[in-house]
């Protein structure tokens, strides 16, 4: 619990749960609130070998899609943008997903307080957090249509990086047009400059 003079920020943790002996995940709630007043609340998964032992990126790929989509999309998604020897599990460190964060009322504190709240909650463990800026507000939207197709969505796209550039300290993951970024809490590597196309075994140069 972090407490300052009109905010209370709490962090709640699941047990850890393991279905193949190989990695364990839970869910952690950072919830912000004024008085009974609840302003926010941030959802993540944490992710970590059983073990301490890594195997392979494609197991991780396997585990996550028994988890959630969003969990098997970020595994895949990892498997595309670091080399399996820089895994972000490969360190020994936990993976952070930053599934969403809600807020329910605007209040200038609320920043501040979030980020004190996942430093504190993360940081003397290490390990690397990811996040796909994804507007809520398409989500399931559309009419079935692809939401990059929407005049406002590429903007919004942009406008969420920035915020959390500036808010986070997030960094965008090169040659991704998802709004996928990634931050190192520990000392998780960065992705790579080389992408791997695991259909043809091909290596090729990524841009930006």
């Amino acid at each position: 619990m972090i407490e300052t003079e009109d905010l209370i920020t709490t962090c709640r943790r699941s047990t850890f749960y393991s279905s193949d002996e190989e990695f364990k995940t839970r869910d952690i709630e950072i919830i912000c609130r004024r008085g009974k007043e609840i302003l926010a609340i941030a959802k993540f998964r944490e992710w970590d070998t059983c073990g301490g032992y890594f195997s392979d990126g494609q197991s991780f790929v396997m585990s996550a899609d028994e988890r959630t989509q969003a969990d098997y999309e970020c595994a895949e998604m990892i498997m595309d943008h670091w080399v399996e020897d820089g895994h972000p599990l490969e360190s020994g460190e936990p993976l952070i997903i930053f599934d969403r964060l809600v807020i329910a009322i605007p209040y200038t504190g609320i920043w501040p307080a979030l980020t004190a709240a996942i430093d504190k909650a993360f940081k003397r463990r290490g390990g690397t957090m990811v996040l796909k800026a994804f507007p809520l507000e398409w989500e399931g939207a559309a009419d079935g249509r692809p939401v990059a197709d929407e005049p406002m969505f590429a903007r919004r796209l942009t406008a969420m990086r920035k915020l959390y550039r500036q808010r986070l300290g997030m960094q965008d993951i090169p040659d991704n047009s998802d709004g996928w970024m990634w931050k190192a809490i520990g000392h998780s590597m960065p992705p790579s400059s080389t992408k791997v196309n695991r259909s043809e075994g091909m290596v090729g140069d990524l841009e930006g």
